[in-house]
């Protein structure tokens, strides 16, 4: 019974049940997405996966975001999903370590305008992948060992929504969900924090994976059951996990942008620093401390990050996009020392704590933290963090090819309660 409540759940939920602040929170999340996505356009990466697609996956099903160029679903989930992570800028979750988002919307964007779904369902396909993916990841993390990227279990999420949006029937549901499971990428995550390169997160191979799995069941591809459709489902329509996700300030790993809170807390703008010291969580201090060569590089990285904005005051998207060659930056990133904390390390994931120490030049410190980075599921600015972005971002990009009606309308809604 289990595995039949999780697909009655993917295939029987209305959008009018879905409570009021859940369907505010998901076309908050949708705006998020979009400014998001914008601002990842002119990222190196992005252009390369929208080239790839093109070559590969062409098609005249779907649109590659920001783009306009004509894909088939799974090269526009593909192309997309890569865009919505490029920056690392897009929403996660602090159990599964990851970002859904980034998976499961792209995935939902390119069936539903595949089969002229309507907005509704699109947004109640949104809503079921999130839930599934969310669900996955920490039923993954639980089971396995080794910790793998988003694509791993986000591809389950997006084959929820992929097989919503094409109204697969209980069967085929099922094995979409276990051909995502089961085709999913196994990434190492850890290796591209260390020594960051475009793998990142495996957004797009999950979210194309888990289009094509829900493809491949619709003509009737089998696959064993997936280990997820033996977890729990008895809260499923009555919690809604997707309202515990976190949305990002900077555009960077969130793992460092508490550390930048932190430093900005104490003071930033400061050019005559004699040492900074960084008190975090040992996750975070497995992160990248060169100078970054690469966008991957400014992202998956601790010094850089902070010293920009003990520097400059911020750590926006041209700090991330390059170049990195500012010699005040430089120059507090080489002081930098970073101190794994115990207390901070034993808190992880559920809670993300650094604090920042100063020591000025004429020998006065400035200190702040422990604290969590901003946009926190419980932190009551969370949607102010997705509206200064979208406000700084979006209007520009109006005009540009392949925004979805969708994305426009979310952004206008939040525009509209700022």
């Amino acid at each position: 019974m289990t595995a039949a409540r999780h697909v009655e759940f993917v295939r029987g939920l209305v959008w009018a049940d879905v409570p009021s602040p859940v369907r505010d929170r998901v076309r908050t999340l949708i705006a998020d997405l979009t400014a998001v996505c914008v601002a990842g356009r002119p990222a190196p990466a992005s252009a390369l996966a929208v080239e790839h697609a093109s070559a590969i996956h062409r098609g005249d099903d779907s649109t590659a975001l920001l783009d306009g160029r004509r894909l088939n679903a799974v090269g526009a989930a593909w192309a997309n999903g890569v865009l919505a992570n490029v920056l690392d800028m897009d929403d996660g979750h602090r159990l599964t370590k990851g970002h859904p988002g980034a998976i499961v919307i792209p995935a939902a964007l390119a069936v539903a305008e595949s089969v002229g779904a309507p907005e509704e369902e699109l947004l109640a396909a949104i809503v079921v992948g999130y839930e599934v993916a969310i669900r996955a990841g920490v039923a993954q993390h639980a089971r396995a060992a080794a910790y793998h990227a988003s694509g791993s279990w986000g591809a389950v999420g997006a084959a929820a929504a992929a097989a919503r949006l094409l109204r697969l029937d209980a069967r085929a549901t099922a094995h979409a969900l276990s051909l995502a499971e089961y085709h999913g990428p196994i990434a190492p995550i850890m290796r591209s924090v260390a020594q960051p390169a475009m793998t990142k997160d495996a957004c797009g191979w999950g979210a194309a994976t888990g289009v094509s799995s829900a493809l491949l069941a619709a003509r009737g591809f089998t696959a064993l059951q997936a280990e997820y459709l033996a977890t729990d489902a008895s809260d499923l329509g009555a919690v809604w996990r997707l309202q515990e996700l976190y949305v990002k300030a900077y555009p960077c790993c969130r793992w460092s942008q508490a550390a930048i809170r932190a430093a900005l807390d104490a003071g930033g703008r400061l050019a005559s620093v004699e040492r900074v010291v960084v008190r975090t969580f040992a996750a975070a201090a497995a992160l990248s401390r060169v100078r970054p060569a690469t966008t991957e590089e400014a992202q998956y990285n601790l010094v850089w990050p902070v010293a920009a904005a003990i520097a400059t005051g911020t750590f926006g998207v041209p700090e991330a996009l390059g170049s990195w060659e500012d010699p005040t930056i430089g120059a507090i990133a080489e002081r930098v020392e970073i101190v794994v904390d115990e207390a901070m390390t034993a808190a992880f994931p559920a809670r993300r704590l650094t604090a920042v120490e100063i020591v000025r030049a004429d020998g006065t410190v400035a200190s702040a933290g422990p604290v969590e980075a901003r946009g926190e599921p419980d932190d009551p600015g969370w949607e102010d963090v997705v509206a200064e972005k979208v406000s700084a971002l979006v209007d520009a990009a109006r005009d540009l090819p392949g925004l979805p009606e969708a994305l426009r309308s979310a952004v206008d809604g939040l525009l509209a309660r700022a």
